[in-house]
């Protein structure tokens, strides 16, 4: 097998254990522990765990590498801390979807950053992508759900955290760069856990449900499958990497309906289409 399949293969992997994360996450939540709690466990382990890798093998620490997983995982910790809360508001497979839609915003982001304006294509996704979100986003009362808000703001830093990460990668070492991301948003999570929710995190008892679902976070969703994307974005390139990971949002959906049980009703259906299509239709333009 090719290398280049075998990394496809890898990356599909990558977004249905994503994509199982989300169901995983509310779970977490709906046990009392507190979002940034969790985040702070999750990206902290995670880290210890690579520093220790990186010392057995003895990799050397650049200080550039330092410095982009470190405001990558500043970005990173802001992502995930919407999209964490987020969940608390909304349901699972809304929030995969919202987040998904991240893919969007990558092209204003590039705009920004290299003058580079996007296409035409790129604005009649975006407009698809907004009609899906609203469909999934209003209630009853045409208010607008505060989970999937913040949802849509964790999709903007995500876009973020991809771009800072796609324009540094050439020539460095991904797993140094992610060792030190999830350093940086695991040491930011504990602060913010200590100033915004007493502390919770040196307080608690954890039973075994919360450690088996925070030990299938850290082990798989976080420690995992981020070594084995930076690792596949050395050998893909980045559209082909953004169109395989974007599966991760029906993935979610489908494990957010087996396993918690959400509603697969014609809300949730045509606006998850809608924002699954534009992401299509941008990615498959970039290829």
């Amino acid at each position: 097998m090719k290398k280049e399949n075998l990394s496809k293969l890898l990356l599909l992997l990558v977004a249905m254990i994503w994509g199982s994360g989300f169901p995983a996450t509310k779970i977490i939540l709906d046990t009392g522990v507190k979002p940034f709690e969790f985040l702070a466990i999750r990206f902290f382990v995670t880290a210890v765990v690579m520093l220790f890798i990186m010392r057995i093998k003895k990799i050397d620490i650049k200080k550039e590498e330092v410095m982009i997983g470190a405001i990558a995982g500043i970005i990173l910790f802001a992502a995930f801390s919407l999209q964490t809360i987020g969940l608390v508001y909304t349901t699972s497979s809304k929030n995969a979807f919202i987040t998904g839609a991240n893919v969007i915003f990558v092209p204003y982001i590039t705009w920004i950053l290299t003058k580079q304006k996007p296409k035409l294509i790129y604005y009649i996704s975006s407009v698809i992508c907004f009609i899906g979100i609203g469909i999934l986003s209003f209630e009853k009362n045409l208010t607008i759900n505060f989970g999937d808000f913040l949802t849509f703001l964790c999709a903007i830093c995500f876009a973020l955290q991809i771009s800072t990460i796609g324009s540094k990668i050439k020539g460095k070492n991904p797993f140094s760069i992610n060792t030190f991301q999830m350093l940086s948003a695991g040491i930011v999570s504990i602060f913010a856990n200590i100033f915004f929710e007493n502390a919770t995190i040196l307080s608690r008892s954890y039973d075994l449900k919360q450690v088996i679902a925070l030990g299938y976070i850290i082990t798989f969703n976080t420690f995992i499958c981020y070594s084995i994307q930076t690792f596949a974005q050395k050998d893909i390139e980045p559209s082909k990497v953004s169109l395989i990971l974007t599966t991760e949002i029906i993935f979610g959906a489908i494990f957010s309906v087996l396993i918690l049980g959400d509603k697969l009703n014609l809300q949730l259906i045509l606006g998850g289409v809608l924002i699954f299509l534009s992401i299509i239709l941008t990615e498959l333009k970039k290829s």
